[in-house]
């Protein structure tokens, strides 16, 4: 990447995020990272505990698969409903002709606003593996931190390539939060968070496939579990492709809807 591609790149992670949250304070920042993470895992472990007590538990170890599975769902409030988000932000608070005016290349301006969100999302997964391991009893023992981590960032990664894919077709429409709010909340059922892919009806399995955050829950699971990097890198493979075409994708609808609202002269009424 060039150098001022990488300026372009960079300041736009930056900005964007700055911009977002703009009324957000450290003590409101760290409440959301603890609180949220801990709401929904809590919630999901007592039911698997309870499924234990009864002995009607689906499948074995539910406490274990669903603190996971939950712990690293949490990345996609901000990859998916942040990303997402901003779309909104622009155009509630009258920057989107800004953006849209400005001479800066498109591929990095589009892609540095999803970046910041990636790393902030990381944070929720390091605070939700904490919850997990000291409230909730899993164990890490076996666990390659190396391979841990770069399936982590690799999630983050690809589904910030899923968020902006999402929010450039939400640029079509005028509350772009209720795509947000939508899609975090379909990642629940899609993704084997909670139960295997498999347990879905088979007439709309297919979906999981096509969301990166299914590839990267089950690679954490493995590699929690003991397995290496090169035991999952199947599972990284598929998550990176669906990434690279959500992000290119994403450029896509974001690139026709510009060309769209130049047009018609739109730009805030789409």
């Amino acid at each position: 990447m060039s150098p001022s591609r990488l300026r372009i790149f960079a300041s736009s992670a930056v900005f964007s995020f700055r911009a977002e949250f703009n009324w957000l304070n450290p003590g409101m920042w760290l409440t959301m990272k603890l609180v949220l993470p801990f709401s929904q895992m809590a919630f999901f472990v007592f039911v698997a505990q309870f499924l234990v007590s009864t002995g009607n538990s689906p499948f074995p170890n539910p406490v274990a698969y669903m603190a996971i599975g939950n712990a690293i769902q949490s990345l996609s409030w901000n990859t998916v409903f942040a990303v997402v988000n901003i779309t909104g932000e622009d155009k509630w608070q009258g920057t989107l002709p800004l953006v849209l005016a400005t001479p800066a290349q498109r591929f990095p301006l589009f892609i540095g606003r999803g970046m910041i969100h990636m790393f902030d999302g990381l944070v929720s997964v390091v605070f939700s593996f904490i919850f997990a391991a000291f409230l909730f009893g899993v164990s890490f023992a076996d666990t390659d931190l190396f391979a841990l981590t770069t399936v982590l960032l690799l999630t983050a990664f690809t589904m910030a390539g899923f968020g902006l894919m999402i929010g450039g077709l939400a640029f079509y429409f005028r509350n772009p939060i209720v795509f947000a709010n939508i899609f975090t909340f379909v990642l629940l059922v899609f993704c084997g968070i909670n139960f295997p892919v498999s347990y879905l009806p088979q007439g709309i399995r297919f979906i999981s496939y096509l969301i990166p955050l299914t590839f990267g829950v089950e690679a954490g699971r493995e590699v929690i579990a003991g397995s290496s990097l090169v035991v999952v890198s199947p599972l990284i493979g598929q998550m990176l492709l669906t990434g690279l075409i959500a992000f290119v994708l994403g450029y896509f609808f974001f690139r026709t809807f510009e060309n769209s609202a130049r047009k018609n002269g739109r730009l805030e009424a789409q």
